[in-house]
């Protein structure tokens, strides 16, 4: 089968059943991202064997969690701002960078944070959200403008699935970031108190 009929076979599948490709090439795109980072550290020698478990749970976020996020909010974005004239365009970016970025970036820590057992989901969030919103603002910006500019709506979700197998890349890479713990605050008084 040549190339040019299977881009016309996979296009006619994103119009018929936009829902479905989106959500299905997003989750494709976290599961291949973690894998990469997996097999590189495996290849350095970092970690023995594929944490499968670690790959289920980015497809978990990734499919259920962001991706149905990633469609709807694009689905309405377009419905409201149907032009890509270039002060539309940036309008979509700005929008996407203040209300879309933070969403995704509590959905996955949280997400994460649950899937992964933990006590507070909200710990890697809290720790971890302003340098990778920072980190998505410098990567999303120019891929959004590119999005919202020359690309069809039934591929937004998918192009931000492709774009996202580096950018997974990188919250892989914050992700594996140790948090330290709060510590307990002592309950007993400084020695240099206790005696004034």
């Amino acid at each position: 089968m040549s190339a040019v009929r299977i881009l016309n076979k996979t296009k006619l599948m994103f119009k018929k059943h936009p829902f479905l490709m989106n959500v299905a090439s997003y989750g494709t795109m976290c599961v291949s991202a973690e894998l990469a980072q997996q097999t590189v550290r495996i290849i350095n020698k970092k970690q023995q064997s594929i944490d499968w478990s670690s790959v289920g749970r980015f497809a978990v976020v990734g499919t259920a969690g962001i991706a149905p996020v990633l469609f709807n909010f694009y689905k309405y974005l377009d419905y409201i701002l149907p032009a890509a004239t270039g002060r539309i365009v940036m309008t979509k970016v700005a929008t996407d960078l203040l209300m879309c970025s933070p969403t995704t970036i509590t959905i996955f820590f949280t997400g994460m944070g649950a899937l992964e057992g933990k006590e507070d989901v909200f710990a890697e969030l809290k720790a971890k959200f302003w340098s990778t919103y920072k980190l998505s603002c410098c990567f999303w910006l120019p891929a959004q403008a590119i999005n919202f500019a020359l690309l069809p709506p039934y591929t937004r979700v998918a192009f931000v699935g492709v774009a996202s197998f580096i950018w997974v890349n990188v919250l892989c890479l914050v992700k594996r970031q140790e948090v330290s713990e709060p510590k307990a605050e002592s309950s007993e008084v400084p020695e240099k108190v206790a005696k004034d």
